[in-house]
């Protein structure tokens, strides 16, 4: 009987902790981040997006029986200095994306999460494609997106290095493709959102991997921020006709930093600069015509 008695208590014990398991889960599948769950610090509340990851086929029929319009993430996987994490342009992209997604109820397509980072191989994790490779993967995006219905195309770059091979990609795909239409945001080119970083840092907001980009990390992707690593160095971007190559990188920025000493960097930055760039791709797509 004691034995018995024994038993039931532990599963009871059990049952309860698998309770409170599954409550937790519940609330956190209420919290949806800007992007995935594990990896942000930044949320919206609300209920599921439109993800096609998460979508099937034929909710992506019934999805694009009443909007053409996809946001696609385009990332990439490089250094960052001794600071960031290799997919720090992958998780900013996904970021704004998916909050912009949140906001207008658009479909988010995959993240890319390889882009055209040759310049930054001599440093260890680097995985880049070629930009033949590039632009022939972005076009067969373009083109099966447009083959199933959708028809406006919002690319989230998060790598500077991209944009050349986005651009001739969207050449290509449109030339046979009646009513295919791309646009583009980079939170670094559109002066609405760059304004923002320059308030608040100064020059001290920088290039690759310094404070600017290492502020939004920290609202994003806080546990991939190593700033204890960084050396406290500026790594000046001086003007040049010579073209940086892999060959010279690593020469002109040893830590894989271009700018300044990314320490300057708070998550304040970086939440006021997510929030306004989610703010521009949003008010741009719900204006696409």
């Amino acid at each position: 009987m004691r034995a018995t008695l024994i038993l039931c208590n532990r599963r009871v014990k059990s049952l309860a902790k698998l309770y409170r398991f599954c409550t937790c889960l519940y609330n956190a599948r209420r919290m949806v981040a800007t992007v995935v769950g594990h990896r942000s610090s930044v949320v919206f509340q609300g209920d599921a997006m439109n993800l096609l990851a998460e979508m099937s086929w034929e909710q992506v029929k019934e999805y694009l029986a009443r909007d053409d319009r996809v946001i696609l993430p385009l990332g990439s996987t490089e250094e960052h200095g001794r600071h960031l994490g290799l997919g720090t342009d992958s998780f900013e992209a996904e970021a704004i994306a998916r909050g912009a997604g949140e906001v207008t109820g658009v479909a988010v397509a995959p993240t890319l999460n390889y882009g055209m980072a040759l310049m930054q191989m001599a440093f260890p994790g680097t995985l880049s494609l070629r930009p033949t490779t590039l632009i022939a993967a972005l076009e067969d995006l373009l083109r099966a997106l447009y083959r199933h219905g959708f028809r406006r195309v919002f690319v989230v770059n998060g790598h500077g290095g991209n944009a050349a091979a986005l651009s001739s990609a969207a050449q290509m795909a449109t030339q046979d493709a009646p009513g295919l239409r791309v646009k583009s945001f980079e939170w670094w080119t559109d002066a609405e959102s760059y304004r923002v970083v320059i308030e608040m840092l100064g020059e001290q907001v920088g290039s690759h991997a310094s404070p600017g980009e290492t502020a939004l990390m920290l609202a994003i992707c806080p546990r991939a921020v190593y700033l204890e690593r960084s050396t406290g160095r500026d790594a000046p971007v001086k003007p040049s006709r010579e073209m940086t190559t892999v060959q010279n990188f690593a020469q002109k920025y040893p830590d894989g930093i271009m700018g300044r000493d990314p320490r300057g960097a708070t998550r304040e930055v970086g939440e006021a600069l997510l929030k306004k760039s989610v703010e521009i791709c949003a008010r741009e797509i719900a204006g696409w015509t």
